[in-house]
C-alpha cells in the first residue's frame, strides 16, 4: 500500500500529497513509522495544512516531487 493510500484511510477528505509533504519535513522516509505513529503524523500534518493553507502546502508537495 502506498503512503497516499494509507493517508486516505486515516483522513479520506484530505489531499494526500499535502499530508505526505508535511510528514516528510520531519521524516525523510516514512517506512520506519509504526501504524500508531503514522496516524499521529497524519494528524499533525493536517494541523500544518490548516495553518499554512493549500497554496503553501501545494508548494511544499511540489518541492518534494509529489
Amino acid at each position: 500500500m502506498s503512503y497516499r493510500e494509507s493517508i486516505l484511510k486515516i483522513a479520506p477528505d484530505c489531499e494526500p500529497r499535502h499530508v505526505e509533504a508535511w510528514m516528510r519535513v520531519e521524516h525523510p522516509t516514512l517506512d520506519h513509522l509504526s501504524p500508531a505513529r503514522f496516524k499521529r503524523e497524519v494528524t499533525l500534518a493536517l494541523d500544518c495544512i490548516a495553518e499554512a493553507g493549500a497554496g503553501q502546502s501545494e508548494a511544499l508537495a511540489r518541492s518534494y516531487g509529489l
